[in-house]
């Protein structure tokens, strides 16, 4: 494993939602904290780099969109995903959850139904609710073992109203990768439906050894035409702060009415910082990543070997991606409720509530692992001394 991710850098102090605000989002001092989805690493240094040049320069007026962006995402796109898209078609944004509300706004209607695959990413509620769409969930279907689309479940969901689904690819925080074959049934599904596809593809670089991220627009003509890609550098190389994503519309009459809608509502400014961290992250951050993703399996598989081998009552759901772990704990005999009480009063650890994904994660708790492995380590101590401590 490389060693430049065993570096405890001390991030209370200095802004961070993960450190500085734990306390206020769980009510619990002292609280060990593993929920929110940014790393305890530092960015790639020639991002770094690029960052401190901008900066040197000392001036930060009104920035012009530079090419130089449009040919790294475009390499980038090729490179990982042999995915090849003209640089046309990319629209730059602050955020995958704002571009969501945007494209939601734009080709919906209120009262339209927009479909989510439940357990998932919990924005997802809000950015359907908030906009005055009807949420249809569409729950993913689980053996106890794995989650699968459930397309049957969908066709009957799927009504006269129903304009927009929203697909997360790949999952979070179930972990799933999603294959070629379950994804060409997907996208026959809304062809024949003819729903438009958003797909939040923010953690397709975040794969574990063998598996392979397959865009949902990359699988068909039609497939292409339908769907808004979501992607950003800000997942893969903890950029979260900089906010800075972009949009794929390849077709270019939805691309043409997402840019209006855009201008309209002024959020179609560029990003200084954004621009360069992005360039330079694409252009020479993939060793970074490629050392990042070997770190973060392996702290996958010593977390699960550790809860195998000290809380047998609780499982660690097999992973193809993201540096997210989906613990579970349906054989503790607590209630979702009291679960999370546990977690904060006795383990004195922060993690994601699974209820806040969906009914369907009321038995889990959603594990960050991107992080130092002592980090890693303190959190499973603390789990194991509280759960000893019940007698589980």
């Amino acid at each position: 494993m490389s060693k430049r991710f065993d570096e405890i850098i001390e991030r209370r102090g200095t802004n961070s939602m993960k450190w500085d605000m734990t306390m206020q989002r769980f009510g619990g001092e002292n609280l060990l904290p593993m929920w929110v989805a940014d790393m305890d690493f530092r960015a790639p240094q020639e991002v770094l780099d690029a960052l401190h040049a901008t900066v040197e320069h000392g001036i930060f007026g009104y920035p012009a969109h530079s090419k130089t962006v449009d040919q790294a995402v475009q390499s980038w796109l090729k490179r990982r995903y042999n995915w090849e898209v003209d640089q046309n078609t990319f629209i730059y944004t602050s955020g995958i959850v704002p571009t969501i509300s945007y494209i939601i706004q734009a080709f919906t209607e209120p009262g339209d139904e927009v479909i989510i695959q439940t357990p998932v990413y919990y924005p997802f509620y809000d950015v359907v609710k908030k906009n005055n769409r009807e949420l249809i969930k569409n729950p993913l279907e689980f053996d106890g073992d794995h989650y699968d689309f459930d397309l049957q479940h969908l066709e009957s969901v799927i009504t006269e109203k129903t304009k927009m689904l929203v697909l997360c690819h790949p999952h979070n925080p179930v972990g799933r990768v999603w294959k070629r074959d379950e994804l060409e049934q997907l996208a026959a599904i809304c062809q024949k439906h003819d729903l438009l596809v958003v797909s939040d593809e923010i953690h397709a670089d975040l794969l574990f050894k063998g598996q392979k991220h397959i865009p949902f627009a990359s699988i068909s003509e039609d497939a292409s035409n339908r769907t808004f890609t979501c992607l950003a550098p800000s997942k893969t190389f903890n950029l979260a702060g900089i906010q800075t994503s972009y949009v794929v519309v390849e077709n270019e009459s939805l691309r043409l009415r997402l840019q209006n809608h855009l201008a309209n509502s002024f959020a179609n400014s560029v990003n200084s910082f954004a621009e360069v961290a992005t360039e330079a992250a694409y252009n020479y951050g993939e060793p970074w990543l490629e050392e990042l993703m070997e770190y973060v399996q392996d702290n996958f598989e010593f977390v699960k070997e550790y809860v195998s081998s000290h809380m047998p009552k609780l499982r660690v759901m097999d992973s193809e991606g993201t540096y997210l772990l989906w613990l579970e704990c349906s054989n503790l005999p607590l209630s979702a409720a009291e679960r999370k009480k546990w977690l904060v009063e006795e383990a004195k650890v922060a993690l994601n509530h699974g209820p806040i994904f969906g009914e369907e994660g009321k038995a889990f708790e959603r594990i960050n692992l991107a992080c130092p492995r002592e980090i890693l380590k303190q959190g499973l101590i603390q789990l194991k001394e509280a759960y000893d401590q019940r007698g589980f």
